[in-house]
């Protein structure tokens, strides 16, 4: 009854903690519900509540789907409680029956060592004459020869070793893929997107003559499926040995290994793709790292590069390593020599967050380990590709058939080893022209 407990409180631990992220993923949504409250408000135009339209869908799709899943485990949690409760009442009655029973035969145990303690050392007349002869003799009862208390110091004497549960790593992926536009291509042999390059222009025209023909160009972005996966191993004998569910950890460790690999594929794609505009930075001839570029003006340059001539859009995402991050942190004014940029992270999402000027200008920011850093690279004569400033929801990434992480315990039967084989089927590009700004670094040609 005592182990059945024990695992039942596991199962309801686990689910607890399930529970408990489901709730951060409730206040996730709800956050996102009230900036889209906000968006409405202040949009102007029909076209402003179309763009927000989608993304209202998007949200409360999300949240009847936290609601489902809040009710499954609550009703799976009362459940394990009710057995909880069962199994301890039933422990408590198997153990009043054993306290009766020990009591009933105490007093025969009682008897028996009093007979055996004297009968101990005592030794019979045939055993105490061998023991002229040889100096030897063999007790047969030894326990009553034992006079000093065994404790928990005792050399040699091994207690349980008790262990807490495996915490999860400080650093987890990026939110970079958390951003972009899915597209669920299952069942497409590849996906294509139309995008609009350029408009048509006007010209003045003659009366009675026709107008100068002009057509919108277009271009299309196919995505193509390709395949990335990982295999981990985990020893059977863990079962037996740990009470920690390594299992769910290894394939929790997986999941987060293919988000990663899905940010490395959106952070590649972006500065790659032909849509993209350049937002070029050229340092004097003589300068030898990026760091030269980082100033009061350079998120401000940034930001009004995106829109093209005739716009300026807050929309965007402004993707970089966290050394560029730390880079805008540790610029000081000229006067004052106060941080020029604020810093505002997000608890909900680690690695995205608020970063503005003393100007008023501001941006969304997002963390990847997959763009190169503008400070710590190398300047030479040829452009270098750096961070982007992309408006995510023209990213698409296109997904055949969603993460899949199965475990089996047939494939390494023989060895005892339990396989959790994580798979991922996935293409993203940008479909938008000018949809992402790319800073691209060099320095002058020497003279």
């Amino acid at each position: 009854m005592a182990l059945k407990t024990i695992l039942l409180r596991k199962r309801l631990t686990d689910k607890e903690a399930t529970r408990k992220s489901l709730e951060e993923r409730a206040a996730a949504v709800q956050k996102r519900e009230e900036e889209l409250a906000a968006a409405i408000e202040e949009a102007e135009k029909r076209e402003d509540l179309d763009d927000v339209e989608e993304l209202v869908n998007e949200v409360e799709a999300e949240q009847a789907d936290v609601k489902q899943q809040l009710d499954a485990i609550d009703e799976e949690i009362a459940a394990i409680k009710a057995q909880i409760d069962e199994a301890e009442d039933a422990q408590e009655e198997a153990a009043k029956a054993s306290e009766e029973e020990s009591e009933n035969n105490e007093g025969e145990a009682r008897s028996r060592r009093r007979g055996e303690k004297r009968t101990m050392n005592r030794m019979t007349n045939e055993q105490a004459e061998m023991f002229k002869r040889t100096g030897h003799h063999v007790f047969e009862n030894v326990r009553h020869l034992i006079r000093t208390a065994i404790g928990t110091g005792t050399t040699g004497v091994i207690g349980p070793t008790e262990v807490d549960g495996i915490t999860d790593p400080v650093a987890a992926p990026s939110s970079l893929c958390d951003l972009a536009h899915i597209v669920d291509a299952t069942g497409m042999s590849s996906y294509k997107v139309a995008a609009l390059t350029a408009d048509s222009s006007v010209d003045s025209i003659t009366e009675g003559s026709v107008p100068t023909e002009s057509e919108p160009t277009f271009a299309a972005v196919t995505f193509t499926p390709a395949n990335f996966g990982l295999v981990s191993y985990v020893s059977k004998e863990i079962r037996k040995q740990s009470p920690l569910n390594y299992e769910e950890k290894v394939t929790e460790a997986a999941r987060r290994a293919l988000r990663r690999k899905l940010n490395a594929l959106i952070a590649a794609a972006i500065p790659s793709s032909s849509l993209a505009d350049d937002f070029n930075l050229i340092a004097a001839n003589s300068a030898t790292d990026g760091s030269v570029f980082f100033d009061a003006k350079l998120l401000s340059n940034i930001i009004l590069a995106y829109g093209g001539d005739e716009g300026v859009d807050g929309s965007p995402v402004l993707v970089l390593n966290k050394k560029d991050l730390k880079a805008f942190a540790a610029v000081r004014g000229t006067n004052e020599y106060l941080p020029v940029y604020s810093i505002i992270p997000d608890s909900n999402a680690p690695s995205t967050g608020i970063i503005k000027d003393n100007n008023g200008l501001s941006c969304r920011y997002c963390l990847s380990s997959n763009v190169t850093a503008l400070c710590d690279v190398t300047l030479t004569t040829t452009y270098k590709t750096t961070m982007f400033f992309a408006n995510m929801s023209a990213v698409d990434v296109a997904l055949w058939g969603g993460y899949d992480v199965q475990v089996s315990e047939d494939y390494k039967f023989g060895e005892g080893l339990i396989t959790v084989r994580g798979e991922i089927t996935a293409d993203a590009d940008l479909v938008a022209q000018g949809g992402a700004v790319i800073v691209k670094a060099k320095k002058a040609a020497s003279a």
